[in-house]
């Protein structure tokens, strides 16, 4: 019998883990896509002006989205309250900067024999949206999810 093509796949979308300050995030369930864009800009010269050139502009790294059930660890609500403390100056967060927010976050991909076959880091990372619970529906069985936005400025491969 011929082996399925999807026992030799190592990049499968579950095995997945989030180190956040160099420690896993237990029971994350969801990562958005790691996207970068080069802005285009568009000129003509002089010479050639039945058609416009192109060159590459200004980098920006799209927010990543985490998600995580719900329960009892702490994690993302101290660091997603963090930030809104302190622009609120409420509590000991008062006497840090914005830049005391921010952490590098690496994301690591795994095959089926668990051995790690893709990693990143994302550099400069702060909580720029927290959901702490979605919407509650009693006649729902849905497991209740927190969901953190991370803006951030930089990917980088890891080896």
């Amino acid at each position: 019998m011929p082996a399925r093509a999807s026992q030799f796949d190592p990049f499968r979308k579950f095995k997945f883990r989030i180190k956040i300050a160099n420690q896993v995030v237990a029971g994350l369930t969801k990562c958005s896509a790691l996207t970068v864009s080069v802005e285009s800009k568009e000129f003509r010269s002089g010479e050639m002006d039945s058609f416009k050139q192109k060159l590459p502009g200004m980098v920006s790294f799209e927010p990543i989205t985490l998600e995580q059930g719900v329960t009892s660890d702490k994690t993302f609500e101290k660091w997603a309250t963090a930030m809104a403390n302190y622009l609120g100056n409420k509590g000991a967060d008062s006497q840090k900067t914005p830049d005391d927010f921010r952490k590098e976050v690496d994301i690591e991909v795994y095959n089926l024999n668990n051995e790690r076959v893709k990693a990143y880091r994302v550099y400069q990372c702060w909580v720029s949206k927290y959901t702490a619970i979605p919407d509650l529906d009693a006649n729902s069985a849905d497991v209740m999810i927190q969901t953190l936005v991370l803006e951030n400025e930089g990917i980088q491969v890891m080896q």
